[in-house]
């Protein structure tokens, strides 16, 4: 075919290109497929795994959720006591009157600077790059929307543009009083306030979250903050059966889960929801991993995935991993969580610490601390006994130290040696899944964790072995968009033609996901641009710009307008692209294209000399 003509602005595109397939791992995985008759899903052998029977009823998908305001009409004390916990500030609005003081800062790895402010009743976060004698280049300053997390340790921002929410780059560390950059953004080239707040961010501090229309990061939060019926389970039969009659004596409300009645394990499956932080989470096939329901076991709706022979780091959610490797839980078929943590505890302690070390006596005063008394209170003059058996532990959160739920001796960690390449193993019994569902659960595991900076050293072969499963998984029959895009985002780099393929296929499945139809989208959309198949790519990208607020959709979409000598319709979309990243070098490159066509030469000059600039301070 003949090309249309391209600018100088195309090439600029050409390095932010080939890094597309990093941003594909954003929006990989979570597809849920509907419980009925897919094409998606294979031959039909292949049905969808199978629930746990439980004898409560409101772990059935029909079971309707009233709120935490149904909840405390009937349960008052139980609500009050639920405004003690950190779980009930989870998620709030942002009210400036009651958030920490303005601050600003300069970030040295991206030269950026950084301001916290107040105005006109808005609490505001201001990114800044200024040249080195002070002249403004690129300039992001937006108000905040929401306060992600109690504020304990941290706190999160998230802001709502377009109706889409995206992070703040910037966080509040209690601990250090101070403003600083959030988890992942103290790096050269961060992606800003691009970074989308997804549906499972904000599952694990919401009480109520889904997705909006279709897109990727709008969402419509129902229920602020995790509520009752993310440990009790969705509450409108247990409100219709009290409302009708009173329970006979001794008759067991089965209308809704009580954690208390549970047995270990599935007890354990309402914390680890939240707090099992292994390497690789992957739903079962045909669910999310929002879709959890207490008095089921976790493994009904995602597998958890841990390193065999990797001396794993400590994380912020990883307690209950932790917890199953102390010799007191093994040892103890009755512990849990809720041995030390009371969700409903009527009032907090005076004392913090003389509550637990009381917790640990319950079990330890017939086989006191081995230490020698006089060593220990020399040592811990209140006798903690937390501060030695659950010391405080540096996570990968900068500014953030957690205690450590692995109960016993923390010896100073020996210097490790060679390391050998470690294996991805379920912490489940996944007897209950076909092998094939096996293979696939596999294979998109080594998809999460080759991604994974602290795995770095063994992506390659973490990406051959996902190759390898999720090749298996395919031959054998299993079709799930979930399968064929993972194939697909593992040949973007290999063979784009077949990557392509498989993308077109999860196009034609049903009930796509946002992220998987976002995802496919991507990789043909990028392509089409890389081929100049051009009215193909247009109406990919358009599409793109409605699923999602991203820089590079747009960019490309005024790129391909440019390339067809149509600089009025490039215009808009490059405006979008440099709206939402104003840091890299290449949109103001291709907005100096498009106005230099129209004959606006001072502006064209004005974004040619930022775009030099952005160049030189090595801004992308």
């Amino acid at each position: 075919m003949t090309h249309p003509r391209s600018t100088r602005g195309v090439f600029w595109c050409v390095g932010g290109l080939i890094a597309m397939a990093a941003i594909v791992s954003w929006f990989f995985l979570s597809n849920r497929q509907r419980e009925g008759e897919d094409l998606s899903a294979g031959p039909p052998e292949f049905s969808l795994p199978a629930f746990t029977e439980s004898r409560f009823l409101n772990t059935r998908t029909d079971v309707r959720p009233i709120g935490v305001a149904a909840c405390a009409a009937c349960h008052p004390k139980n609500h009050q006591s639920y405004l003690l916990t950190a779980h009930s500030r989870a998620l709030s609005d942002v009210d400036p009157s009651s958030e920490p003081q303005d601050g600003s800062f300069t970030h040295n790895a991206s030269g950026r600077s950084y301001r916290v402010y107040r105005q006109a009743g808005q609490l505001r976060h201001e990114e800044l790059l200024t040249t080195p004698d002070g002249k403004e280049i690129a300039r992001v300053d937006l108000p905040m929307r929401y306060r992600i997390g109690s504020g304990q340790h941290a706190r999160a921002y998230a802001v709502e543009v377009d109706g889409f929410l995206h992070e703040s780059p910037l966080a509040w560390y209690t601990t250090k009083k101070t403003w600083d950059m959030s988890p992942g953004y103290d790096i050269a080239n961060h992606g800003g306030f691009e970074r989308p707040i997804l549906l499972e961010c904000l599952a694990c501090h919401a009480g109520r979250v889904e997705e909006a229309g279709g897109a990727l990061n709008r969402l419509t939060i129902t229920e602020k903050a995790i509520g009752c019926e993310n440990c009790h389970g969705p509450g409108s039969l247990h409100q219709e059966l009290h409302r009708s009659r009173k329970l006979a004596r001794g008759e067991e409300d089965v209308t809704i889960v009580n954690p208390v009645k549970l047995s270990r394990p599935l007890q354990e499956s309402i914390c680890s929801s939240c707090h099992l932080g292994d390497p690789a989470i992957v739903p079962v096939r045909g669910r999310l991993i929002s879709d959890f329901h207490p008095g089921r076991p976790l493994s009904d709706y995602r597998i958890h995935y841990r390193l065999a022979g990797s001396n794993d780091p400590m994380t912020v959610v990883g307690h209950v991993d932790q917890l199953h490797q102390s010799a007191c839980y093994q040892k103890s078929p009755e512990m849990t969580c809720l041995s030390c943590h009371d969700p409903h505890q009527q009032t907090k302690p005076v004392d913090r610490l003389a509550d637990f070390r009381e917790k640990c006596l319950a079990c330890h005063k017939t086989q006191p601390c081995k230490l020698d008394t006089v060593q220990r209170l020399k040592k811990e003059p209140r006798d903690n006994c937390v501060a030695c058996h659950m010391p405080r532990s540096d996570t990968e959160i900068p500014h953030v130290a957690f205690t450590h739920h692995r109960i016993g001796l923390h010896p100073q960690p020996a210097s490790s040696g060679p390391q050998r390449i470690p294996e991805l193993v379920p912490t489940d019994d996944l007897s209950q899944l076909l092998p094939l569902d096996r293979e696939r659960n596999l294979g998109l595991a080594y998809q999460i964790v080759r991604r994974n900076p602290a795995y770095a050293l063994f992506a390659s072969e973490f990406r051959e072995r996902a190759r390898i499963h999720l090749e298996s998984a395919y031959a054998g029959g299993l079709r799930d968009s979930e399968t064929v895009m993972g194939l697909a985002d593992l040949y973007w780099r290999m063979d784009r033609a077949r990557a392509c393929e498989l993308a077109r296929e999860v196009l034609a499945a049903k009930d796509l996901s946002p992220k998987t139809r976002v995802m496919a989208l991507m990789i043909i959309a990028y392509s089409d641009f890389q081929n100049f198949e051009d009215a193909e790519a247009i109406g990919f990208l358009e599409e793109l710009g409605r699923l999602r607020r991203f820089p590079d959709d747009w960019r490309l979409l005024g790129l391909i307008h440019l390339r067809h000598n149509a600089p009025e319709k490039a215009l808009p979309a490059l405006r979008k692209a440099l709206e939402i990243r104003p840091f890299r070098p290449a949109t103001h490159a291709g907005l100096a294209d498009a106005y230099g066509q129209l004959g606006q030469s001072q502006l064209a000059d004005e974004h040619r000399e930022k775009a030099r600039r952005l160049h030189q301070l090595n801004q992308d």
